[in-house]
């Protein structure tokens, strides 16, 4: 409930922002949520644990040589991946595999696909600006129109799954709210707006209430691996070409938010699927 009351919150600040700011909240709402990531480099004893740095170097090393070559296909690993990471950390961790896997992809799909479908124009700018092309097209409508078309079909199905299992009548109700809530929301505001306010109030407020004993333990490790964060973006930003500066913003943004998220996406996913066949 706490997520889904800062998320509207935030949501409403943002509203009463001029578009000309929306380049900046961007970046300051990524950096707010970075911190939640940095503890997968912490081990249970505030030790750095070093197949973890290793790991993360590696990832960040081959996802930044993939946007320097193909900047096409970094963004679209970054958007699958963050569909994947996004739906499987917000839904219910306590339901069977089949409705987890089914609740999962029908939340991460809101973050990916509503902007697309609400604005589409400011959608394919963005898309352009961060993959140097365009990606307008027969190829995007259709796409489109398959993704949309087979969202639509698996949110009206999971209300079945889960009348089928039997779950408590409230969190039904409280799970599609959670879900309208974050549609409007995308509505209401434009694309980079939305995603800070979901970014931040939803998606990092419940990740780090479920490892603040390491925030708060490890403050200090967390805070340096932050700041390592921010040099990078600085990098990106330093090497962003002769583009506007709120372009420069939002792609810098974007990339340095790809270069942790992706590695973090996939070790968080990984974890998530291991710690429910450990119970299986």
């Amino acid at each position: 409930m706490t997520e889904l009351v800062l998320v509207t919150l935030l949501a409403a600040g943002l509203f009463a922002l001029p578009p000309s700011a929306h380049a900046l909240i961007l970046a300051l709402g990524i950096a707010t949520g970075m911190p939640h990531g940095a503890t997968d480099l912490i081990t249970e004893d505030g030790r750095i644990s070093r197949p973890a740095l290793a790991y993360y170097g590696a990832g960040i090393l081959l996802l930044g040589l993939l946007w320097w070559w193909a900047p096409g296909w970094a963004l679209g690993v970054f958007l699958v991946l963050s569909m994947l990471h996004f739906g499987s950390e917000d839904a219910a961790s306590d339901s069977g595999t089949a409705l987890f896997i089914h609740e999962s992809v029908v939340r991460g799909l809101i973050v990916v696909l509503a902007p697309s479908i609400f604005y589409e124009s400011e959608v394919l700018r963005l898309f352009g600006l961060l993959a140097d092309e365009s990606w307008a097209g027969p190829t995007w409508d259709r796409l489109r129109s398959a993704t949309q078309t087979a969202w639509i079909a698996l949110a009206f199905t999971l209300f079945g799954h889960y009348a089928v299992r039997a779950t408590a009548w409230r969190h039904v109700a409280f799970v599609f709210i959670q879900m309208l809530v974050l549609v409007g929301i995308f509505r209401v505001l434009p694309p980079l707006t939305a995603f800070v306010a979901y970014f931040v109030g939803g998606h990092s407020l419940h990740s780090a209430r479920k490892i603040w004993p390491v925030l708060r333990a490890h403050w200090g490790k967390v805070l340096g691996a932050t700041l390592f964060t921010f040099a990078v973006a600085s990098l990106v930003f330093l090497n962003g070409g002769e583009a506007a500066w709120g372009d420069r913003l939002v792609r810098t943004a974007f990339i340095s938010l790809s270069l942790f998220a992706v590695p973090h996406g996939i070790w968080r996913t990984a974890e998530v699927l291991r710690g429910r066949w450990s119970k299986a």
